[in-house]
């Protein structure tokens, strides 16, 4: 069983800002909350989908690699010799770490299959990186209060609206 703890509602790091317009009969008041940290969550996400997408792109083309290696596909094929030539660059730093056992043509290449883990674990550590760095809580809230007052009649009404942004 789970339970939800309650969250530190108090930002870290907010900006105030009341603005009170008046007119004969008329106020209204509004307070504007702007949470810096909120809008670097924001920014810190982007640049967290950016880092993983670009790990899932290197991902999928090391894995085509290793299976058009594991096939023997036709090295002088178009889309074999494209996929091979990208992925040497990603391939090289490990292309003599061990042997690469081979029959009829087929190839395992072992060496691709640890690149993408090595891969997959120094952008895991980048963006945790990243996102210790940049990360603040809070959030933005808008209220805003509007007075309204009928000349004449001594009526008054007060609206309150508060919303998160």
């Amino acid at each position: 069983m789970s339970t939800n703890l309650p969250i530190n509602p108090t930002p870290v790091d907010r900006r105030e800002e009341m603005v009170v317009t008046q007119q004969p009969g008329y106020q209204a008041t509004e307070q504007v909350t702007r949470d810096v940290a909120a809008e670097r969550r924001m920014r810190l996400f982007q640049i967290n989908r950016i880092i993983w997408s670009i790990l899932t792109l290197v991902e999928v083309l090391l894995g085509l690699r290793f299976v058009l290696k594991l096939i023997a596909a036709n090295p002088e094929s178009a889309f074999a010799a494209f996929i091979y030539g990208i992925t040497n660059p990603f391939i090289a730093p490990f292309a003599t770490l061990i042997g690469t056992p081979t029959s009829n043509g087929m190839i395992l290449e072992v060496t691709t299959l640890i690149a993408m883990v090595i891969y997959a674990l120094i952008f895991w550590g980048i963006v945790s990186v990243v996102g210790i760095v940049t990360d603040r809580p809070s959030a933005r809230i808008v209220t805003r209060s509007v007075r309204e007052q009928t000349p004449g009649a001594g009526t008054e009404r007060t609206t309150n609206t508060t919303r998160n942004e």
